[in-house]
């Protein structure tokens, strides 16, 4: 393409994402998947002062600056250095700032910090991962005129590919949708066999229309894989394979439900860590919480919940016991994390996404005692107790599931 004509087709840019062996993957975006993302009439109202504070590298950039320059508005570049709730007060009401993009972690984080520094917008987009309920209300009740929008979509699918707006006179639902999508954009809920799956049943997420990439740079194979011919559309349409699941709510609207492949298989049991989540940011003390599988040395598996307190609540405000006997009445045994850490903020990397490996490893020891069995019988249920939880030692006074069981 270098020195040819410039038409809709031709690429735009190359943004890279993460590939699961290791090897960065480039999105080919063309300029026409821009031009329908920043014309889309989600976009039409509000849009016209956007702040642009995101990363070159990461795809909602495309959103900030191309959303309002294309519309005759404006894009309010932010200053260097860390996006805080009182600078971006500060940009809002000196700039006029109307619309923000801010990754789900970054929204609980400003949402449990000080809600109200995101008063005076039109609209705050959110999305990246599973917005919380919680933290949209406590923004809605800091600013009675915010619409709050969860804007789902890959890089493949240029930024957008749904949406939901929950306005200040709609309900809020206790799970945030993804709602619906963008007017360039199809999207089905397959199963393996791509038959379209019946409303409220958990169906793989593709997604179709114009917006979507045109593959991968110099990679065919992966290309192939991922975006497959449309099983709906027109001869030579195409479709991109999500890997996430999602099911149709009685509503209408899509309701994200984790990624396929992060479905873990736990003592038999498949668990969604997304279902963990959600309820323990149901519980009063919680802000966040985000729920992942350790594996020891032996290859045991263990849940670990990380949790971040709600505000007025100390790291050790959440009671384990409680918090198990939260989760119990709604979720089954297997999907009881067997350690709740407590942590001041939860990782990001530099898009403000949620950083897994930069998580703690837990340390099931900590929670051992010094008193030693004192007949045969304790020691053998001692013995027996640290074998199965791959310890060194247990005490007598110690608890099988504190210890990770």
């Amino acid at each position: 393409e270098r020195g040819g004509p410039i038409t809709p087709d031709t690429c735009a840019y190359v943004m890279y994402t993460s590939g699961s062996t290791g090897r960065p993957k480039g999105v080919v975006i063309t300029h026409q998947d821009v031009a329908a993302l920043a014309t889309d009439s989600a976009f039409t109202h509000g849009h016209d002062r956007v702040l642009v504070h995101s990363p070159q590298a990461f795809d909602a950039s495309t959103y900030e600056v191309w959303t309002p320059l294309l519309a005759g508005g404006r894009a309010v570049i932010a200053p260097p250095g860390d996006l805080t709730t009182t600078r971006l007060r500060d940009l809002i009401n000196r700039h006029r700032i109307t619309a923000v993009w801010l990754t789900a972690a970054l929204f609980q984080l400003f949402a449990e910090d000080d809600p109200g520094c995101l008063r005076g917008l039109h609209e705050v987009w959110t999305g990246g991962d599973v917005v919380p309920a919680e933290a949209v209300r406590r923004v809605r009740q800091a600013c009675p005129e915010l619409t709050v929008v969860d804007g789902y979509g890959p890089t493949e699918t240029t930024t957008f590919a749904t949406r939901h707006p929950l306005t200040p006179h709609d309900p809020l639902p206790s799970t945030v949708p993804i709602g619906r999508p963008l007017d360039s954009h199809r999207v089905y809920l397959l199963d393996p066999a791509l038959r379209l799956v019946p409303p409220g049943t958990p169906g793989e997420l593709y997604i179709a229309g114009t917006g979507l990439a045109r593959g991968y740079l110099g990679r065919p194979g992966a290309t192939a894989e991922r975006f497959v011919a449309d099983p709906y559309g027109a001869p030579g349409e195409r479709a991109y394979r999500t890997g996430d699941l999602a099911r149709w709510t009685p509503q209408g609207h899509l309701q994200f439900l984790g990624r396929a492949d992060n479905q873990i298989k736990l003592r038999g049991f498949r668990i969604e860590t997304g279902e963990i989540e959600t309820h323990l940011t149901t519980h009063p003390t919680i802000a966040q919480a985000t729920v992942t599988v350790h594996q020891d040395q032996r290859g045991t598996k263990r849940l670990i919940a990380y949790l971040v307190p709600a505000t007025g609540h100390t790291p050790d405000t959440p009671d384990t016991d409680l918090l198990r006997a939260h989760l119990a009445r709604t979720l089954p045994e297997y999907m009881i994390p067997a350690a709740f850490l407590t942590l001041p903020e939860l990782p990001l990397t530099a898009n403000g996404k949620l950083d897994r490996t930069a998580l703690p490893t837990p340390d099931f020891t900590e929670h051992t005692t010094t008193r030693a069995p004192r007949n045969p019988r304790e020691e053998t249920l001692c013995a027996l107790f640290a074998d199965v939880l791959g310890l060194d030692r247990v005490g007598i006074d110690d608890s099988f599931f504190e210890l990770g069981g």
